[in-house]
C-alpha cells in the first residue's frame, strides 16, 4: 500500500470511509468520497474536535493508497520541527491529507511552506485534503492567499455527533472488535458514560478487555459492572 507514513503515525484499522457512520456528517463523507474517487482535487473539512475530521482524512489517505496512488497523512499538531523541509518532501505525492491546520495558524514561515506545497500539488493535478477547527478564513491564518487556496475546492463542516450517531458508532466499533453490542446497551452507555466520543471509545476499550477475560456478552448488567457503575 503506497501510503507514506510521517512522524511514526500509523493509520488505525478503523479509518475507512465504510466505517464512518451516521447521518450528521453524511455530506462531509460524500464530499471526501468525491476526492477519493478523483472527481475533485481538493477539499477543506472544518469542525470541532471529535466530529470526524481526522477519520475522514485518514480514510481518504488509506483509500487512495489502496488504489495504488501515493498518499500521505500529516497531523500538524504532532510536528515539533520546522515544517518547511517536511512539506518539501511531499510535493510528488498524489494526495496529501493535512490535519490540524490550527497548529500553524499565524506561523508565517509554516504557512508559506504550505502555500508552496498547495501550488505544487495543483500544478501536478494532485489532491489536497485539509482540516481545521474552523473554515479557512476564520482560522487566523497570516496569509490570505493560503486561506483562499484552502477553500478553492470547497469547504464542508462536520458537526458533533448526535446520540443516534454515537449509538451506531458504538455498535459498529464493537462489531469490528468481534463483540455484539445490543442497541439497549449502547443507549445505556450514551446516557450514563461521559458522552464524548473519546470517552465512549475508552469505555469500549475497557469492555473489550473485560469481555475477553470473562467471556461475557455486552449486557447492561455486565457493562455496568465492567465500567464500575454497580
Amino acid at each position: 500500500m503506497p501510503v507514506q507514513l510521517v512522524l511514526g503515525v500509523q493509520l488505525p484499522a478503523s479509518a475507512t470511509l465504510a466505517a464512518f457512520v451516521g447521518r450528521t456528517n453524511a455530506d462531509a463523507k460524500a464530499a471526501v468520497a468525491e476526492v477519493v474517487g478523483g472527481r475533485s482535487e481538493r477539499l477543506f473539512v472544518a469542525g470541532p474536535a471529535n466530529s470526524g475530521k481526522t477519520h475522514l482524512l485518514q480514510a481518504a489517505c488509506r483509500a487512495i493508497g489502496d488504489a495504488g496512488r501515493r498518499s500521505v497523512y500529516l497531523p500538524l499538531a504532532q510536528v515539533h520541527e520546522p515544517i518547511g523541509p517536511l512539506l518539501e518532501g511531499l510535493a510528488d505525492m498524489d494526495c496529501v491529507c493535512v490535519d490540524d491546520l490550527d497548529a500553524i495558524a499565524g506561523d508565517r514561515e509554516a504557512e508559506i511552506a504550505l502555500l508552496g506545497l498547495s501550488d505544487q500539488l495543483r500544478a501536478r493535478g494532485s489532491r489536497l485534503l485539509a482540516a481545521g477547527s474552523a473554515v479557512p478564513r476564520e482560522l487566523g491564518l497570516a496569509l490570505p492567499d493560503l486561506a483562499s487556496r484552502l477553500g478553492w475546492g470547497g469547504v464542508v463542516v462536520c458537526r458533533p455527533l448526535d446520540d443516534d450517531d454515537k449509538r451506531e458508532l458504538l455498535i459498529r466499533r464493537a462489531e469490528q472488535r468481534g463483540m455484539d453490542m445490543p442497541e439497549a446497551t449502547a443507549r445505556w452507555m450514551i446516557r450514563h458514560v461521559e458522552a464524548g466520543v473519546p470517552d465512549l471509545m475508552s469505555a469500549l476499550d475497557t469492555l473489550d478487555r473485560a469481555s475477553l477475560s470473562a467471556h461475557r456478552r455486552l449486557t447492561i448488567p455486565f457493562v455496568k459492572q465492567a465500567l464500575g457503575y454497580g
